[in-house]
């Protein structure tokens, strides 16, 4: 029986290889909103939150990271988890 591609790779090495590029896409995706919207103009409603600016970014760039980790999480294990490569592994 041969090793599956998910038992080649450490368990280190598959978060480093969700969380890092999810990390960099945070930065620009961070950089790119930020630059566009004030935290002061995300208030709904005129509510008065007692965010600083900076704990708004933070909790931005958190919320990024978050949805990009998911989504290299996702390619991370279709690609894993695939079949056909695999099987062309065996030819």
């Amino acid at each position: 029986m041969q090793p599956t591609a998910s038992s080649l790779v450490s368990l280190t090495q598959q978060a480093i290889a969700v969380l890092w590029p999810s990390f960099i896409t945070a930065i620009a995706a961070s950089g790119a909103f930020f630059s566009a919207f004030h935290p002061r103009d995300l208030v709904p409603f005129n509510l008065d939150l007692e965010l600083s600016p900076l704990a708004v970014y933070s909790i931005g760039f958190l919320l990024f990271w978050l949805f990009a980790a998911l989504s290299s999480y996702g390619t991370f294990y279709f690609t894993l988890s695939n079949p056909t490569s695999d099987e062309r592994k065996g030819e």
